[in-house]
């Protein structure tokens, strides 16, 4: 998947960048969000010369967009799901009350594994910028 973005700011190794929804092609959500500024810091593996107001084209990989995609909405679900059941055949006798305080423990702890994957891989998952679209 590919982005296009205008650089805001550059520190070192760090782009930021911002997307602005009419940029957003790659993005069929965009009757949906509510952001209309996002910010994005993004790589430059390649060594571009790249300036502020520059706009760029960025390349977000779609096996790992939609990996993310599963760890921050799926996996807690499966989670609740697991822990509902094993509460359940782990102590027979508990009501379901017990057992959905045990599925949103599930939860906490899917949101917290995926938190935790996403910072040791933060530099990873990062978009790579593929081309610059215009000098300024």
């Amino acid at each position: 998947m590919t982005e296009l973005v205008k650089i805001k700011e550059i520190e070192g190794s760090r782009v930021l960048c911002t997307c602005t929804t009419s940029a957003c092609k790659s993005c069929s959500g965009s009757g949906f969000c509510n952001i209309k500024i996002r910010e994005i810091e993004v790589r430059n593996p390649k060594g571009l010369e790249i300036h502020p107001g520059n706009t760029i084209e960025i390349y977000l990989p779609p096996g790992k967009t939609i990996f993310a995609g599963f760890m921050v909405m799926i996996f807690p679900l499966i989670l609740f799901g697991l822990f509902f059941m094993i509460t359940g055949k782990i102590f027979p006798g508990t009501g379901e009350g017990i057992r959905v305080l045990a599925g949103v423990a599930g939860i906490a702890v899917g949101f917290l594994t995926s938190w935790g994957y996403s910072r040791i891989t933060n530099s990873r998952n990062i978009p790579e910028i593929i081309k610059v679209t215009d000098q300024e």
